[in-house]
């Protein structure tokens, strides 16, 4: 089974399962009223924390079953939501597995409260479906910054289809300037604020020699979450087809 540093993943679960975590006043909510920062379970016994923009684009990272310690892949889509009655519909959601089950499409509905509760079905292509129940997280309430995510992280990646990178080193300017040369591949980027909760925007252009043939040459655009209560960024980063990407968690100084 292909998985992350433990470490790493513990250290993502208190942060996306705790409330506060640095910054000042809340951000102005924009679009989706599903917006939001969700944890919670499913019924096959799997920890998930969901992140919502507020334009709909949506990450559902999710452990293996029984094991809160262990991440199992993350899933990726967009949606449309109502608000009253508060529900939340997507067809294109695309699933990334990371213990060898590949990359599978499935659709999720389901109905919120919002900042309070949100609860679904997620429906794969082959027949199977998942249900879960959330709750909301107020870390989504912190207004994202660059001066505040700037530094140097060390942590792992995971290539998608291909396997973990670890030692992976990123480091962030205070102007969203993105810069890495780890494991003899380099990368350059930028990042930005997202306008609707604690997101960052981002994209990274991968050297076309010395980085997996997985991402060589390509340029990846996706989704930060970064809790400065514990100094940990996590980075969402589908490819344009999405039948590929990268996930990073790390932490700095």
């Amino acid at each position: 089974m292909k998985t992350f540093s433990t470490i790493f993943f513990i250290s993502m679960l208190a942060v996306l399962s705790a409330c506060g975590g640095g910054g000042s006043s809340s951000a102005p909510a924009t679009n989706s009223p599903a917006q939001g920062l969700w944890n919670g379970t499913t019924n096959t016994n799997r920890t998930i924390s969901a992140l919502v923009l507020g334009d709909g684009t949506y990450y559902v990272l999710y452990t293996v079953a029984n094991n809160a310690a262990v991440i199992d892949g993350f899933s990726q889509g967009s949606g449309s939501a109502t608000a009253s009655p508060g529900t939340f519909t997507s067809s294109n959601l695309v699933d990334f597995n990371f213990a060898g089950l590949g990359v599978n499409s499935a659709t999720l509905s389901g109905s919120y409260t919002a900042k309070q509760s949100f609860n679904g079905t997620i429906s794969y292509t082959g027949g199977t479906s998942t249900t879960f129940n959330s709750t909301y997280d107020t870390q989504y309430d912190t207004v994202p910054s660059l001066a505040t995510l700037a530094g140097t992280f060390t942590g792992t990646a995971m290539v998608i289809s291909i396997g973990n990178v670890p030692n992976t080193v990123i480091t962030i300017s205070s102007s969203g300037a993105i810069s890495s040369s780890s494991n003899g591949c380099t990368v350059t980027g930028s990042a930005s604020p997202s306008s609707g909760g604690n997101a960052y925007n981002i994209s990274m252009s991968f050297a076309a020699t010395g980085c997996a043939a997985a991402v060589s040459g390509q340029t990846l655009t996706g989704t930060v979450f970064y809790s400065s209560g514990a100094r940990t960024m996590y980075v969402f980063a589908p490819n344009a087809a999405r039948t590929g990407g990268v996930f990073f968690v790390g932490t700095k100084p």
